[in-house]
């Protein structure tokens, strides 16, 4: 139906519900609203290409499969309506109360669209009240006109019988309010103060290319998340804690802000005379009701009633930056500007004039809670937090203690040993901390394998500090710390070190030195050193995908497949259902690069899909494959010509070397097809192709009409087929990789084999950016 009736029946001037517009995000986002209008009602609400496809359920939903409960379809709401709740002011369109009742995701089964055309929806709900699996059924349309479906349960182990889910469950998913609540405080925002964590951000050593992403200055202070509700402002830190009372000067002019109400995602810092943050001049500064404190904003998650975070980063901002003015040098809360592009040039600038670092995050991605690789952070130092578990005596003319000494979790558990720091104290953080110490002292040593170090008085660790450091040794201690000050908004159980971007100890894994590849002597740990080299331009085309992987636990000479999840899976790998009842493997960080490094992986194989889903395919591979008697020349014409028919039809092509004979041309599209679909359409440019050039091109399987022709493979399209992932090593003789090209590269000179793991570092360095960056960024549905 598209928006139009929904902004046709509603006057934005007098009600808050969202104006709205096609989300360009994709997402399979649910949502049951209660309506309290004329009657009391239920609205359902499904996310699928960019708006909220909505049915009323007089009686609301049932768990009782029995239930057939009448849902007649109205119109499309903008996918912001799914964060509405509160009052539609009365002579308004759907004058009355409306209450987040349920929220969550759904998984259909199927093709939706083509479901939704035949009147016959059948999916999985996630949501926080409904769960399982649940079926929409048109029936028939009513005398004006109004398609009528039926809403019922399917029965599974969520399903329940003689309990009525809409009384026993009455509060809000949103806010915990009841109707009569939200009611009474009909002008009441939807954002209540109530604590949602923050997205964080992946370290990496360098700052990804290309106008995908936008860059921002990585500030030196706390991250806070700003509540306001009519004038009220509510401050949390980054693990929940309300820090209003801590930063009065911050609440105090967020509360003039232009807002119902918002949710404000920024940084608090205390800035030196250069402009340059200052962590440790914060710290002097917490507390005091003349603290010079700014609080730079770089993210809006709600504003007036209107949930942001599935709005693209770049939508957020603009709005954001409406909201919150780019003020003077003055103002106490400012907004945090970015640059688009240009990311080495960015990185290197704020490190020549001493800054921290730059958060690169990408443009056109949704707010998501926790860690993870639309937001990326390079440092120009090393810096981490420790957990401090003793202290030296001082020495010579310093006053209450000489060094501190640090520890790291391991594992997420035990704690291990860094080294100590002396260096970067004040006089008042000497004194600020000598009794904190002493408060936590206790007779033994909290570490499995103290150093040993005379005079030391170890603590309870419970303190958390901020180091800077130049590297961190083979041996995993501290080379030249320097103190920064404590850290009051992390636990010391979380605590765990990041990897470092600038100089470090190679990626360790046990049995290191074993032999690989026997051609060429490569070792377990070079494989695992490789891996880590080439993370953060493997990842874009490797994280979140099912995978399927060769492991050689003792080398290339014996290989086993992997794709199905086991009973225990290493840290770093996680299990994914991608229906069919089967759970695949994937990956999500340079974590699990490590654990695949450590469980003998050589080859990484991907699906075209993405984990979260799995049946809509949103790339497109060919393999040309070639009979042993074709040249290389030939190889690269069939490549060219391949790019020439995608481009024909708008697809922009990226070729890459496979580790064996042939080539891999690939390109996005949008993820609206099933696999079937894919799979017709590549079969039709194959075909095509190789009408073009039947002297050399052949896009049938046959074995006897294949020979001294290339076969331009387009079977990698189906579900459950897989590719070589890019920068993937090959487990063959003298360790080859997959190796991304720009087609300028492709030429008759460079041979299929040119790329191995003992010379793909030379070629990364002497590269600007990925060749493939464009096609790591998520096509849009």
């Amino acid at each position: 139906m598209g928006l139009e009736a929904y902004r046709e029946k509603r006057r934005f001037d007098r009600t808050r519900e969202p104006q709205g517009r096609k989300s360009r995000t994709r997402g399979l986002s649910f949502v049951v609203q209660m309506h309290d209008a004329t009657r009391l009602h239920f609205d359902f609400r499904l996310e699928l290409d960019g708006v909220l496809l909505s049915w009323a359920v007089p009686k609301g939903p049932s768990l009782d499969p029995h239930d057939k409960r009448l849902a007649m379809q109205v119109e499309d709401h903008p996918v912001e309506y799914g964060g509405f709740e509160g009052t539609i002011p009365a002579g308004e369109y759907g004058a009355g109360t409306v209450m987040v009742w349920d929220r969550g995701t759904w998984e259909p089964e199927g093709d939706p669209r083509e479901g939704y055309q035949r009147g016959s929806l059948k999916f999985t709900l996630h949501g926080e009240k409904l769960r399982g699996r649940w079926h929409l059924v048109r029936t028939a349309s009513d005398d004006r006109g109004r398609k009528r479906w039926l809403l019922f349960k399917g029965a599974d182990d969520e399903a329940r019988r003689g309990e009525p889910i809409v009384e026993s469950a009455p509060a809000s998913a949103l806010t915990g309010r009841t109707l009569d609540e939200i009611a009474a405080e009909d002008d009441r925002p939807t954002s209540a103060p109530r604590f949602r964590p923050p997205e964080l951000a992946t370290l990496v050593k360098e700052p990804p290319e290309g106008d995908a992403w936008l860059h921002e200055i990585k500030l030196d202070g706390y991250r806070i998340l700003a509540h306001l509700s009519r004038g009220k402002v509510t401050l949390f830190s980054r693990n929940g804690k309300d820090w209003t009372e801590r930063m009065p000067t911050i609440a105090s002019a967020l509360g003039r802000v232009d807002a119902k109400s918002a949710v404000l995602d920024g940084e608090v810092v205390v800035l030196r005379e250069d402009g340059v943050s200052d962590f440790q001049l914060l710290q002097n500064a917490l507390g005091r009701s003349d603290a010079e404190l700014t609080y730079f904003v770089f993210d809006l998650l709600e504003r007036d009633g209107r949930d942001l975070r599935g709005e693209p980063l770049e939508a957020r901002k603009a709005e954001l930056a409406r909201l919150v003015p780019k003020n003077g040098a003055s103002a106490r809360v400012r907004f945090n500007d970015h640059v688009v592009g240009h990311g080495k040039g960015f990185f290197a600038s704020a490190c020549k004039v001493g800054l921290e670092g730059v958060v690169s995050k990408r443009r056109d991605a949704p707010y998501r809670e926790g860690r993870g690789r639309d937001w990326l952070k390079v440092k120009c130092l090393g810096r981490q937090e420790f957990v401090i578990v003793g202290w030296t005596d001082p020495r010579r003319s310093r006053a209450h203690f000489g060094a501190l000494l640090l520890a790291t979790r391991k594992d997420g558990h035990s704690l291990v040993y860094v080294g100590k720091v002396g260096t970067g104290f004040s006089e008042a953080s000497l004194a600020s901390i000598a009794p904190k110490l002493r408060a936590l002292s206790r007779d033994t040593s909290p570490l499995a394998r103290p150093p040993r170090e005379r005079g030391v008085h170890w603590v309870e660790p419970k303190l958390v500090c901020e180091v800077d450091y130049q590297e961190m040794t083979r041996d995993g201690i501290l080379r030249q710390p320097s103190f920064r000050g404590l850290r009051q908004d992390k636990p010391a159980e979380e605590i765990v070190v990041e990897r470092s971007p600038g100089p470090r100890a190679r990626a360790r894994v046990s049995n290191e030195d074993k032999v690989f590849y026997p051609e060429s002597g490569i070792t377990k740990g070079q494989v695992a050193a490789y891996l880590e080299r080439v993370s953060a331009w493997m990842l874009p085309h490797v994280a979140g995908r099912p995978l399927m992987l060769l492991r050689c636990p003792d080398g290339i000479g014996k290989c086993f497949i992997q794709k199905h999840t086991t009973p225990v899976l290493p840290r770093g790998v996680r299990a994914i259902d991608v229906g069919e009842d089967e759970k695949h493997v994937t990956i999500d960080d340079e974590a699990g690069l490590m654990a695949l490094a450590q469980a003998g992986v050589l080859e990484i194989h991907t699906w075209g899909a993405h984990a979260d889903a799995p049946d809509r395919p949103d790339l497109l591979v060919f393999d040309l494959d070639p009979d042993p008697s074709v040249a290389w020349r030939d190889v690269v014409a069939a490549a060219r010509l391949l790019r020439v028919r995608l481009e024909s039809l708008g697809l922009e092509a990226f070729v890459k070397t496979t580790g064996g004979k042939g080539l891999h041309v690939a390109c996005a599209i949008a993820p609206t097809m099933t696999w079937d679909a894919a799979k017709s359409f590549a079969r039709a440019v194959a075909q095509a192709v190789a009408t073009e050039d039947p002297a050399h091109l052949i896009a049938t399987m046959s074995m006897a009409r294949r020979q001294g022709k290339i076969f331009v493979d387009y079977l990698r399209n189906g579900r459950g087929a897989t590719f070589i992932a890019p920068y993937s090593p090959r487990a063959r003789p003298f360790a080859p990789v997959a190796m991304p090209l720009s087609w300028d590269e492709l030429t008759e000179d460079l041979g299929p084999d040119r790329f191995t793991i003992a010379n793909a570092s030379e070629r990364l360095d002497a590269l600007r950016a990925d060749p493939w960056a464009k096609l790591g960024v998520r096509p849009r549905a």
